[in-house]
């Protein structure tokens, strides 16, 4: 299992690590993450997500519209992997 911890996202994604808290806190159901030792780290496969949600943004789309695309996006990719 590989996994990036904030200021590892935050370099790869180009985006402060504030930033990507606040997202965390936004749209947590769709960031997949792992806990190691009271520590939150970002699964790899979390990296795709937050450059849609950063992409999305710049965008201009609204929070409600973003939720709504990762769910059909990105749920629904990791049910066919289960």
């Amino acid at each position: 299992m590989h996994v990036i911890s904030l200021l590892g996202m935050s370099k790869v994604i180009q985006t402060p690590m504030l930033k990507i808290w606040e997202w965390m806190d936004t749209f947590k159901a769709y960031i997949p993450t792992k806990t190691i030792d009271q520590i939150i780290y970002f699964e790899i496969e979390a990296v795709e997500v937050l450059t849609f949600i950063k992409e999305k943004l710049e965008e201009k789309y609204d929070l409600m519209e973003i939720r709504q695309l990762l769910g059909k996006t990105f749920l629904k990719s990791w049910e066919m992997l289960s």
